[in-house]
């Protein structure tokens, strides 16, 4: 009579538990595996401080998720994720503005903020931002130390972590109303006072094509076609107009500011 050996058993070392045998996906599939642990062991460990702070299990998880969920909102943003980065903000600037005494104590307290809002509504806001602090909720002292974290919609210009909410505001009023153009004017001026960043109206010349069409715009506003129009026609034939002189000279000069763009160039008064 035969012996019936069993079956033999899978080696657990050899189980693959990614569902893929390329490796790039397999090493993907534990890098997420790895944060996802990571998050996991840090939220504990924030229940954990939560709770000795005086908050309630429930009330420390709901806290944790409603961080969770401005950091998502914050970085779908940053961005531009059309699914819950909202048109608005891709039409308007906006900056994102923290507690910092929080951030330092390792809480997220923050929100996006409508930039091109009056400036009263600004503050508005930053002062909605800072009433949700769990510093002042705990010590019973407002906090008022904020900072800028991110800023979205002011074409080139960087927003510093202290940069002055009057300017803010400016800028976002004026990209809203005037577009990038508002955004160039403010790039030549980094010094960014309100009373400059103001003069825009008065500064701006227009958006061209090309430089080439803005030096026939100057030769047409200063009556250079008229004047060329009295030579004689064999005279007429042989000019040649160095409009790349020009716009050096009037540049050098600091007759106009030009900035060139991808679909063409904005061009400011220098003495405005």
């Amino acid at each position: 009579m035969s012996e019936h050996q069993p079956p033999p058993q899978p080696n657990p070392e050899a189980v693959n538990t990614y569902g893929t045998d390329d490796p790039e996906k397999q090493a993907e599939i534990e890098a997420a595996r790895t944060a996802a642990g990571e998050e996991r062991r840090a939220n504990r460990e924030k229940l954990e401080r939560y709770v000795g702070y005086g908050l309630s299990a429930d009330d420390a998880e709901g806290l944790i998720e409603h961080e969770q969920m401005l950091k998502d909102r914050r970085d779908a943003l940053v961005a531009g994720d059309p699914e819950q980065g909202e048109a608005d903000r891709r039409s308007r600037p906006h900056i994102y503005i923290r507690s910092v005494t929080d951030h330092t104590e390792g809480h997220e307290i923050g929100d996006w903020i409508d930039a091109s809002q009056d400036l009263e509504d600004i503050h508005r806001d930053v002062r909605s931002i800072l009433s949700r602090s769990l510093h002042a909720h705990w010590t019973d002292q407002p906090v008022e130390d904020w900072e800028i974290v991110n800023a979205e919609g002011f074409g080139g210009i960087r927003i510093g972590p202290n940069e002055s909410l009057d300017v803010v505001c400016v800028l976002g009023k004026g990209i809203t109303e005037h577009g990038l153009a508002f955004a160039a004017w403010a790039e030549i001026h980094p010094q960014r006072d309100t009373h400059t960043l103001e003069r825009f109206t008065d500064a701006y010349i227009g958006d061209f094509p090309d430089l080439e069409a803005y030096a026939q715009h100057v030769v047409g506003e200063r009556g250079g076609d008229e004047e060329l129009a009295k030579l004689p026609e064999w005279l007429q034939r042989i000019m040649r107009f160095d409009w790349q002189v020009m716009l050096q000279r009037m540049q050098q000069d600091g007759e106009v500011h030009i900035v060139e763009h991808p679909g063409g160039v904005w061009v400011f008064n220098g003495q405005g």
